[in-house]
């Protein structure tokens, strides 16, 4: 990565006489030392108005608008340098491969490697067709690149770079790591060490080797930025925007686009729709977090117009790929999202660079979720469960997998541990949690759920559940109300058969002597009365209220 760092010379010229002047007047390589550009531009656009059309001048304005990221205006600068009729061949060749880097760096991979084909065999043109065999997809072409690298910082540096482009990020910090034991003061190699294990999710191993490089460099716009995401992955979004802060003022115009991304991260999305569109092919990432940020507002339509232009090649692109499709399986029931959510979900969690981290997992697991495996979910849950103890998505998730393998116990505490209303208000959850009631011989505690979900749309479903779980498991009162309730809504045969057999469960329990059966077989019977009482309830009424009085059973 080159870095700009704009800053104004230093003149303390008195002007109090010509030959003072003369001997301050800085020279062109003082600014290019100073890695003042703007300085260097401002003398080589001075020095072209008096007069001066030299080849020299014109490749060192190139050459500075390079290094100010300014990669269109170097390139327009290398055209008019090539254009010249007296450039010796030498300086055509060197002009050549310049060109090849600027177009490489302006993304016009093709016309890069054209423009390369014209220069002498290098070591940077070496490293240049390295990298374009990278972004071209040739494998070919990268594994003769790769054999000519060199055992030199130069080409390790960019082999460890291509691993890294590749997710291949412990080839890279070993690269990285090899170069540091021989070279202490490449202090920026800490940096790359720190991305590499923030990739693998180690944030605390990368914050630590990044305050190598934040104690000699602590106003890096690169260091400071890759802290914040390490404070956001680590604590919370507060503390990753505190930091952020120290590097978004003014004077810093280096890097401004990805800070204003990474806020928006920061801050849950808050200012998405309208910093992340203009950001859309300027951060790579800033395309996939509009996408997430479409879905969690429920627009998978739009989540999917966005990721369809490219071509998945990012485990992020894949995992957003797989929730659109859920999203739109739910709404339109069509089985080939289902199974394009269940490849991209497999795809990501068994690939060699992600099966061990923990989006890799939850990513296994989705897979299995989607396909019922529930008890493959568990393998993968268990193991990153301890990394997400607050996080009630995952939880959620947890627990229905814990329920659909039988584990209620286990799974009622996960429920009544989540505290996002959103999730709680759902059916899903709800039923989760009545099953888990009536599994434990709660079901009292699921039927008061049913009361308070009186008069939504979810009721219904809920009676119903509640009803032929309670049922099941011989808790006849509760599956008596619930099946009374649903007769009084839907009134079919089958609700009454279910009013009638709970009712029955209830007798069988007063005449095996069951703790407190005498007080439900009561409550039971007062369900069969009134005058909105079923019209076959007398048959069953009577012939229990008289066996109820022959045993000396108030009812």
């Amino acid at each position: 990565m080159i870095l700009s760092r704009s800053k104004p010379a230093g003149d303390s010229r008195s002007g109090t006489g010509s030959s003072s002047a003369k001997k301050n007047f800085p020279e062109l390589e003082d600014f290019v030392l100073k890695r003042d550009y703007v300085g260097a531009l401002t003398m080589l656009e001075f020095l072209q108005h008096e007069g001066n059309t030299e080849v020299w001048a014109e490749l060192w304005a190139a050459w500075c608008w390079f290094h100010l990221g300014e990669y269109r205006r170097a390139l327009d600068a290398y055209r008019r340098v090539r254009s010249r009729e007296q450039l010796d061949e030498r300086a055509a060749d060197h002009v050549a491969l310049d060109t090849a880097v600027c177009y490489f760096y302006l993304g016009m991979y093709k016309e890069s490697q054209e423009a390369a084909e014209e220069a002498p065999k290098c070591a940077l043109k070496t490293r240049l067709t390295f990298h374009l065999a990278h972004k071209l997809g040739d494998e070919e072409a990268l594994m003769q690149a790769h054999a000519a690298l060199r055992d030199v910082p130069e080409d390790q540096l960019c082999l460890a770079s291509v691993h890294y482009l590749r997710a291949h990020y412990q080839e890279a910090i070993d690269v990285y790591k090899k170069l540091l034991l021989d070279r202490r003061n490449y202090m920026a190699l800490n940096v790359y060490v720190a991305l590499c294990y923030y990739k693998l999710d180690y944030y605390d191993v990368s914050q630590e080797v990044l305050g190598v490089y934040l104690a000699h460099h602590p106003t890096s716009t690169v260091a400071g930025n890759l802290k914040a995401c390490n404070l956001f992955r680590l604590y919370n979004g507060k503390a990753a925007e505190t930091e952020l802060k120290q590097i978004s003022s003014d004077q810093h115009t280096f890097g401004q686009d990805l800070v204003k991304h990474n806020l928006v991260v920061f801050r849950n999305g808050e200012g998405a729709l309208k910093v992340l569109p203009e950001l859309v092919d300027v951060v790579p990432e800033a395309r996939l977090n509009l996408a997430g940020y479409r879905l969690r507002n429920r627009e998978p339509l739009e989540a999917r117009a966005l990721l369809e232009p490219l071509q998945a090649t990012s485990p992020l692109h894949y995992i957003l790929r797989a929730v659109v499709a859920v999203r739109l399986y739910n709404e339109t029931g069509e089985e080939e999202q289902m199974k394009l959510a269940q490849q991209s979900f497999h795809l990501v969690g068994s690939s060699a660079s992600e099966c061990d981290t923990i989006p890799g997992r939850q990513c296994m697991a989705s897979s299995y979720f989607l396909a019922a495996q529930f008890e493959e979910v568990l393998v993968y849950l268990n193991s990153i469960k301890s990394f997400f103890v607050s996080d009630d998505t995952f939880t959620f998730n947890y627990a229905q997998a814990k329920v659909a393998t039988g584990f209620y116990r286990e799974a009622e505490e996960c429920l009544l541990g989540i505290r996002d209303e959103n999730i709680r208000t759902s059916y899903t959850y709800q039923a989760c949690l009545c099953r888990c009631h009536v599994m434990n011989r709660d079901a009292n505690l699921a039927w008061e759920i049913c009361v308070k979900s009186a008069g939504t749309p979810d009721n219904f479903a809920l009676l119903q559940l509640v009803a032929n779980d309670s049922y099941r498991m011989g808790q006849f009162l509760v599956a008596a109300k619930a099946f009374h309730m649903l007769d009084r809504l839907d009134g079919g045969p089958e609700m009454w058969e279910g009013l009638r057999g709970a009712v029955c469960g209830c007798a069988q329990a007063a005449a095996a002597n069951k703790p407190h059966s005498a007080a439900e077989l009561r409550d039971a019977l007062s369900l069969l009365r009134g005058p909105r009482a079923h019209p076959r309830a007398d048959h069953i009424l009577r012939p229990i209220t008289r066996w109820a009085q022959q045993n000396r059973i108030p009812v």
